[in-house]
């Protein structure tokens, strides 16, 4: 990966500041709102293609249940799931 940020980077940008423990603090929150959506992404990419929940549990490190009922309550994946309900039927 080309674009990766060195933890020493944003320690560096954090210490800028006035307050480097606020700043700290927001930078940690972006950056884990940033990691959700990147696996929201990726999940909901991965159910389009088909991808069971357990092999989506499976590639993060957790059951199938943990992976469906933190992505699904989220809505990540469930129109692949509706869409091919819904070709069943036909």
């Amino acid at each position: 990966m080309d674009r990766q940020v060195s933890l020493r980077d944003v320690i560096e940008r954090a210490g800028d500041g006035t307050d480097p423990l606020s700043e700290a603090a927001s930078i940690a929150e972006h950056l884990l709102r940033l990691a959700d959506r990147l696996l929201d992404h990726f999940v909901d990419q991965a159910r389009r293609a088909g991808l069971p929940w357990a092999a989506i549990g499976a590639r993060l490190g957790v059951s199938r249940q943990a992976a469906q009922k933190r992505f699904a309550a989220r809505g990540v994946g469930q129109a692949a799931a509706t869409s091919r309900r819904e070709g069943e039927g036909s």
